[in-house]
């Protein structure tokens, strides 16, 4: 298996909790006792320990201070990238980390958000190699998520962003066989403009289904939102059930 090159953007303004009264940078957010972007992380080293993480942040985010360390406490391999100001969507966000990635080398991209348990570690060793794409889903049906619909197989035959077009919504978590598929993808995308207000992840994989590429869905075990202060409350709820009930 090829070295994995992991992204995690996290350059935006985390409005949500800014209009509820949290000034601090998202990320960094307390959740049930730990800034956000540590649960993040969480959900990926135990697939890939050691791997070297891009971090695309803002750059007044990064001079408060804060945000660096708690990068370098969580992440010993991270590479800090700075932004003066937010993109247009997520996936431009990633795109301008192309000066660090190798376009023939594999690609994860995960939210800074969202918890997740899942087996995508061994997903991606199995299936990594003859898959283009995987999508980490969880069930839901809120029109808050992007969803996949499926062909019974786990093999993906369409993407849609905020529209449940089944109960299969994405966790955030993205990988592509090669990052010039993702780099292509995004940046016809902003070129040409998208049917969304923004340039997510998730609806690039259209792309390469549309040219034959296959992509497959990966499900989670577990999936928490941590995007909006609701579901970091929701969380925060349920983490210390499970606490309390010993799982």
């Amino acid at each position: 298996m090829k070295p994995l090159q992991i992204v995690i953007p996290m350059a935006g303004r985390g409005q949500r909790f800014r209009d509820a009264g949290l000034s601090v940078p998202k990320m960094l957010i307390p959740v049930a006792g730990k800034p956000m972007l540590q649960w993040a992380l969480e959900s990926l080293t135990p697939h890939f320990p050691g791997n070297k993480i891009v971090f695309v942040c803002l750059e007044d985010h990064l001079e408060q201070g804060e945000l660096e360390t708690v990068i370098r406490s969580c992440c010993g391999n991270a590479v800090i990238r700075s932004l003066p100001e937010v993109t247009g969507g997520q996936a431009e966000t990633v795109l301008s980390a192309e000066a660090c990635l190798d376009p023939e080398l594999p690609l994860l991209i995960y939210n800074c958000d969202t918890y997740t348990e899942s087996s995508i570690g061994r997903t991606i060793h199995t299936r990594g190699n003859e898959a283009d794409g995987i999508i980490s889903v969880f069930a839901s049906t809120s029109p808050a998520y992007s969803y996949v619909r499926t062909d019974g197989r786990d093999r993906v035959a369409e993407v849609r962003e905020k529209q449940a077009i089944s109960n299969r919504a994405t966790t955030g978590l993205y990988y592509f066989r090669k990052a010039g598929l993702f780099l292509e993808s995004a940046e016809e995308a902003v070129r040409l403009g998208t049917a969304e207000d923004e340039t997510y992840v998730a609806p690039l994989y259209n792309r390469l289904i549309a040219r034959g590429y296959t992509v497959v869905a990966d499900q989670a075990d577990r999936c928490f939102p941590l995007g909006t202060p609701e579901e970091a409350a929701y969380f925060t709820r349920n983490y210390r059930k499970r606490e309390s009930d010993g799982e």
